[in-house]
């Protein structure tokens, strides 16, 4: 899977730190390395940064912990899931989450573009942002010891 994404602060607009107080998850790689944001799924508020509808907004990432909600308790879409119905009832929305860097077990991955997604609304119809996975490719697998993967837009990891 990948349990958490890196973005440079370059690709976020100011309107978004305002909103949504992102000032504390900036970081950086070191000296000369451009400001990035990490959005971990470990992370007390648990947000994505999301396309959606053409505009770059940020939701929850999934239903971490919220037991009276129906929706799903992960922040993860299987792709086989979501092609065999079993999402059908949520009407969910396909989105792409940019990413320059994905985490998973302690290693970093790069991203050119981003990944996939869905939205789905909860009952009070506020959207939450699922990440879409896919079984593994072998490097993955290597790299990562994780059995399942990001679908990465226009790139084979």
């Amino acid at each position: 899977m990948c349990k958490g994404i890196s973005i440079l602060k370059a690709r976020l607009k100011q309107e978004l730190f305002d909103q949504y107080e992102l000032e504390q998850r900036i970081t950086s790689r070191g000296a000369g390395a451009q400001p990035e944001l990490h959005f971990m799924y470990t992370d007390p508020v648990v947000q994505l940064p999301v396309i959606h509808d053409g505009q770059l907004v940020i939701y929850e990432w999934g239903n971490r912990g919220n037991k009276e909600s129906k929706l799903p308790r992960t922040g993860w879409c299987r792709l086989e899931s979501l092609k065999a119905g079993k999402w059908r009832w949520l009407s969910p929305e396909k989105i792409i989450i940019p990413a320059n860097f994905g985490l998973e077990k302690s290693v970093w991955f790069q991203i050119n573009e981003g990944m996939q997604g869905v939205v789905v609304h909860d009952e009070q119809e506020r959207p939450h942002a699922y990440m879409l996975t896919q079984p593994a490719s072998h490097y993955y697998q290597t790299m990562t010891r994780h059995e399942r993967m990001p679908i990465l837009i226009d790139q084979e990891i």
